[in-house]
């Protein structure tokens, strides 16, 4: 194919009025398009402008879809994908992209193509532009920056900070100089932008390449370096260039981007590199070959006489260029981050134009009338701010609290973090001082010119606006927020004056004053905060909030009674001491004052001990007013009430602190747990790529799936979509499977990518890595561990409390089983070789097997950084742990299964792993852990007088939508002009038709119904099935002919509700029907799977009432614990019989029942029988519409037999 092929193609499929992909046309009008070969028969860049908007865009063109084209294209999406998202105003923006088949391109000699387009701008160097000079336009530009270094110093922080983000989410850019810098103007502003990451992607590709074709690869990536030419190659390190042209070479990484940005920099303060330098590396690469040694001597060189001239410098300038310079020694050189750093440290000394402007001690005001509501009311303050004697006072109280204090900026100001009514005002104050125990939200001064107006801002002062204490809740949330905050500078020497004082004496001290801009401009957050990270941000906080309250009103103040004295020592409730956590913030009075959110200390530890027989509690001595960080003893809790508690310490008695706090130890776990999600919030925020994606998936290819898509074509879509890509399982559908075989192609496709697989239970972890591990040959049929030809390493990660929930078959692949079993392996391996080995080699391997054995942990830590499928639960992804069963570098591909059932707060532990996600589940199933008491408080502090928690309240819907985040993204008719990365798999293989049928019109409707509304079961629902209609059973008769049926108990007089929500009538039912079951029962016999039969209720007494019977209790299970699971027969009892409330609240008469998340899981379990024993007329009448459309579907594709007739039978 010619290049003028290429240039035809372009013209007939992107530049018309009216054309396939996109509506362009060439710049000045020009009636074909002329493209640049940047990488012959692979990579082509055009300059168009697009036709609606006239703006500038530019279309890269990867030529070969099955081969090195589509490769390109694929890592050029995938870093563009991340890197428009992240807003930045010196990153690319992403317009469009996709593929075009091969039917449509062959005509030109094409063998199918990608594309992606992105905004253009101006370049600092445009070869085409500037003629016979090369390097005019460039030289023009340096020229300027020269002859202001205050741009320039802007310009290279924001380039630095770009590059910090990009090399944060692991992305090399490779390719810096000014041909690849791009800008914008408007209003006399500059915004440099970087561009062009085709090296980015290219080397990355490469690196992914197998050995047999990674040459060619090295190769075409040499060709693409070195056709840029010297004005390219001048910017280059030493280690990047011999990486690219020296075969062999070690790989070069971040710190290469810095060194050529330092270069790009360098010129903007010293002038341009002389012409007969560039001449030296113009003749390097003038041959066929590029000559390194040449090369390398040239832009040596080049390094010498750059280093030299940044000498002039100011120092702190000067010492940082020479730094990013560093020939020799690249581990010497700052990484971008900090470059932001020290640019930010000294920036208004490298700004400043003018030896003229004052020098004295900032202006800053603070509010009197303000301070009297804050600083006074909270006793901050001893006087009045509004006398001069409390002015005086609280003009020390803040000089002291900004000792010592950095100043920064927050893109949202405080509207996150202080309550209000105009968050516009609030959003305004986004400078802040973090002082010792204080937080000062500041807004630069506006001058007062009339009755209600005030002119314009005056950068010489800055006014306190709102004051936040760091102890508080809102404060430990702004300081997590903080983290994110890279620019930050010391306070500067500040003039405290109120703002109440005369207006002409205001002015004076004004004029007196230098400006804060530098400062603003040092600090400045270039890239603020999206809607959806607004939102995100707020959600988990009010989400983590409520957890950690939750949890802090589960610790209880005592004083002991009889501590060191008698072995039983009652501990009895401290109101003083409560009374200060209970006031530390408006959530925690809320649950101080609601009984059910917080019991008697008695009654909550009594009701705990009811509940388990047996309860640990753990003592923590007092520690100023709250719990020791430390336990000072675990005992059992054996009686309690209203606010009293006894404990049995027997001889430990002298170990209970007279004055400390009790706590259940199961909550530890949860304890750790919270932490572990308040470490991955400040992650997944700061990650901005995945916020954009969990609010609005977008995919820039989408694979075309339809309701007739087999798994093997979901899985290979699941496989290739990128960023992320969601997958609705309903029951039956095959999820599990499904996501293995993505896994498998991924894995074939990237054999050397990283794969993280999480789900939030270990029983689901350890299915879909039983899956796997067959699949990869690493598990035999005998479900022992099996040599693999795969290179794939696999681990199971846990923590060393938690191994012993780790499924047997799975247990061998826990780190320090691998290492010892691969030991032993090793061990045998060189015990054969010795049989035939000669003298020497036997010499050798005979001393093998003792250092083998003495390496175990050099073993373990190479098996930890060759890992590349690891699985973890969501709460054990964190980076810590993962550390022990994998490099510490983020995971290609993170893909969560049970995701609709997990706390976005959860999600975000494993989600932070990762650069590509997947997360699969189903939302019509159990959602989050007691998400209905999450959502009854939003309804309460909605109402509530307390104005931060009705701002909470206010937020209810868009809190949920953040809670709901797998719901979120199946929310809304598919769009065909916008590609979202989601599928919902429609053809179920579990259930028997008639079953599948209720399941499906109830709860899988083609048209959602709204709560408390009849669904339309005479339309058939999403769900088709896959399977045959034969039971299993051969008696009891009226069992054994019907896939559903309902043992109707309502003039059963032996099966009333008991108090607490039990029902011994249904476990005698239960028993008997169990007791006729033909075939009997054996796991893998007479057609039964491994789960012959489960018995399930909803209620916990019920659950233990079954369990005294010997034949139900191997069955017996609640509804939660029995999802993802499935028995060949499943048996419910129903319970309630009792109407306790009007149909208009049903869950006065059902209690769990009424929630249809819950139903499903109880229908859905059965393969071929479901059996419901309950009364059929309380559930039809006082269930609601829900039950009522229930009842009716069960009538129509089941049957509804009366106990008594059943049990005669």
């Amino acid at each position: 194919m010619s290049l003028a092929e290429i240039d035809a193609m372009v013209t007939a499929l992107f530049c018309g009025d009216v054309t396939p992909h996109g509506s362009y046309r060439a710049p000045g009008g020009g009636a074909q398009v002329k493209g640049i070969e940047l990488l012959a028969d692979a990579l082509y860049r055009y300059d168009l402008v697009e036709r609606a908007t006239a703006t500038s865009v530019t279309l890269q063109l990867y030529v070969g879809v099955d081969g090195l084209g589509e490769g390109l294209w694929r890592q050029e999406v995938r870093v563009l994908q991340r890197v428009a998202s992240l807003g930045h105003p010196a990153l690319p923006q992403m317009v469009d992209g996709g593929t075009v088949e091969k039917s449509v391109t062959s005509p030109y000699s094409v063998s199918g193509c990608a594309f992606v387009v992105t905004r253009r701008s101006d370049g600092m160097y445009d070869a085409a532009a500037a003629g016979d000079n090369t390097r005019a336009g460039l030289t023009e530009i340096i020229d300027a920056l020269k002859a202001s270094p205050s741009k320039a110093v802007a310009h290279l922080m924001s380039l630095a900070d770009a590059l910090a983000i990009l090399h944060d989410m692991g992305i090399v850019h490779r390719n810096i100089w000014p041909g690849t810098i791009e800008y914008t103007a408007s209003q006399n502003e500059e915004q440099l932008i970087l561009a062009r990451f085709e090296m980015s992607s290219l080397v990355s590709n490469l690196l992914r390449s197998s050995l047999r074709d990674a040459g060619e690869r090295a190769e075409q990536a040499r060709k693409l370096i070195v056709g840029q030419g010297a004005d390219a190659l001048a910017y280059f390190s030493r280690e990047r260039l011999e990486f690219l042209l020296n075969e062999g070479a070690r790989l070069e990484d971040h710190r290469s981007d810095i060194y050529s940005l330092g270069m790009v920099a360098a010129e903007w303060f010293t002038g341009a590199i002389p012409a007969e330098l560039l001449r030296a590396v113009t003749s390097a690469i003038s041959g066929d070959t590029p000559e390194l040694d040449g090369l390398l001597a040239a832009n040596r060189a080049i390094n010498t006489y750059m280093r030299d001239a940044v000498k002039s410098l100011p120092g702190p300038l000067a010492v940082l260029l020479r730094d990013m310079l560093s020939w020799d020694k690249p581990t010497g050189r700052p990484s971008a981050a900090d470059v932001v750093s020290r640019i930010s440290d000294h920036y208004e000394h490298l700004v400043s134009d003018s030896a003229s402007a004052p020098s004295g001690p900032h202006l800053l005001i603070f509010m009197p009338e303000e301070c009297r509501d804050t600083l006074l009311k909270w006793e901050l303050v001893d006087l009045d701010p509004m006398t001069p004697e409390g002015k005086e006072e609280t003009s020390e109280f803040i000089r002291a609290d900004l000792k010592n204090a950095r100043f920064l900026h927050l893109p949202n100001g405080a509207e996150p973090f202080v309550p209000g009514n105009d968050p516009e005002k609030r959003r305004a104050a986004d400078h802040v001082f973090l002082g010792r125990n204080m937080a000062w939200f500041c807004r630069p001064y506006e001058p007062v010119i009339g009755f209600n107006r005030r002119g314009a801002p005056d950068d010489r002062g800055l006014v306190i606006a709102f004051v936040l204490g760091l102890d508080t809740g809102r404060g430990h949330r702004l300081k997590i927020a903080v983290e994110r905050a890279s620019k930050r500078r010391w306070v500067p020497s500040v003039h405290i004056v109120p703002s109440d004082i005369d207006k002409q004496e205001m002015q004076e001290k004004l004029e007196a004053s230098p400006s804060w801009r530098p400062l603003f401009e040092a600090v400045y957050d270039a890239a603020p905060q999206t809607k959806a990270e607004r939102e995100f941000s707020h959600a988990f906080d009010w989400l983590l909030q409520f957890q950690r309250t939750e949890l802090e009103a589960r610790q209880y103040p005592y004083i002991a009674d009889g501590a060191g004295e008698r072995d039983r020592v009652v501990l009895r409730f401290d109101e003083e001491r409560d009374r200060r956590w209970r006031f530390s913030s408006a959530m925690a009075t809320v649950f101080a004052g609601t009984a059910s959110l917080r019991p008697n200390m008695g009654d909550f530890f009594h009701a705990a001990r009811s509940n388990s027989g047996i309860t640990t509690v753990l003592l923590r001595a007092d520690d100023d007013g709250v719990p020791a960080r430390r336990v000072a003893i675990s005992l059992e809790c054996v009686g309690g009430h209203n606010d009293t508690v006894e404990v049995a310490a027997g001889h430990q008695t002298r170990s209970v602190p007279s004055r400390g706090w009790i706590t259940l130890a199961e909550d530890s776990g949860s304890w750790v747990a919270l932490r572990r999600q308040e470490d991955a919030r400040a992650e997944l925020l700061a990650n901005r790529v995945l916020v954009q994606q969990l609010a609005t998936p977008r995919a820039v290819e989408m694979p075309r799936l339809t309701k007739r898509s087999t798994t093997t074509q979901v899985a290979e879509a699941m496989s290739k979509i990128e960023p992320l890509f969601a997958l609705q399982g309903p029951p039956g559908t095959g999820k599990t499977e499904v996501t293995a075989e993505a896994i498998l192609a991924y894995l074939k496709a990237e054999p050397g990518s990283r794969v993280l697989v999480s789900t939030q239970s270990n029983f689901a972890l350890d299915n879909i890595a039983e899956r796997l591990l067959r699949k990869l040959g690493m598990v035999g049929e005998d479900d022992q561990p099996a040599t693999s030809a795969t290179d794939v390493v696999a681990v199971r990660a846990t923590t060393e409390w938690s191994s012993d929930k780790v499924d047997e078959l799975v247990r061998p692949f826990l780190i320090n089983d691998l290492a010892e079993r691969r030991q032993q392996e090793i061990v045998e391996r060189t015990e054969q070789l010795l049989v035939n080995a000669d003298d020497h080699t036997r010499s050798l391997l005979a001393q093998w097997p003792a250092i083998v054995r003495d390496g175990l942990p050099e073993l373990i830590d190479r098996l930890h950084r060759s890992a590349n499928l690891v699985f973890a639960t969501c709460s054990s992804a964190t980076p810590a742990l993962l550390t022990q069963s994998a490099s510490t570098d983020l995971f290609d591909w993170v893909v969560i299964e049970e995701a609709a059932k997990a706390w976005p707060t959860e999600l975000a532990i494993p989600l932070a792993r990762g650069t590509r996600w997947a997360v699969v589940g189903d939302h019509r199933q159990l959602p989050a852990h007691r998400r209905r008491e999450i959502v009854d408080f939003l309804d309460e502090c909605a109402s509530s007088s307390i104005v931060d928690l009705q701002l909470h309240g206010q937020r209810k819907d868009a809190y949920l939508a953040v809670f709901d985040l797998f719901g979120q993204m199946f929310e809304g008719a598919a769009d065909p002009a916008v590609p979202r990365p989601r599928h919902t798999m429609r053809t179920q293989y579990r259930m028997r038709d008639a079953i599948s049928q209720i399941v499906s019109r109830m709860f899988y409707p083609v048209t959602p119904t709204k709560p408390g509304e009849h669904t339309d079961i005479n339309r058939p629902g999403l769900l088709e099935t896959g399977r045959d209609d034969n039971g299993i059973l051969h008696a009891p008769a009226g069992l054994a002919r019907h896939a559903v049926v309902w043992i109707d108990t309502t003039d059963s007089p032996l099966c009333e509700e008991e108090s607490a929500w039990r029902n011994a009538g249904e476990v005698q039912i239960i028993e008997q029907l169990l007791a006729s079951l033909r075939p009997r029962p054996v796991p893998k016999q007479d057609g039964y799977g491994d789960h012959p039969v489960a018995v399930l209720s909803p209620y916990r007494l019920q659950l233990e009432l079954l369990r005294t019977r010997p034949d139900l209790k191997p069955y017996a299970s609640t509804i939660h614990a029995f999802q993802g699971r499935e028995a060949n027969v499943v048996v419910v009892s129903l319970v309630r019989n009792q109407k306790r409330g009007p149909v208009e609240q049903p869950w006065r008469n059902i209690g769990h029942l009424h929630e249809p998340e819950l139903v499903n899981v109880l229908f859905s379990r059965a393969r071929e029988h479901l059996v419901l024993v309950g009364s059929f007329r309380h559930f039809q009448y006082n269930g609601g519409p829900m039950w009522a459309d229930i009842c009716t579907l069960v009538e129509k594709h089941g049957i509804v037999r009366k106990a008594a007739d059943f049990v005669e039978a």
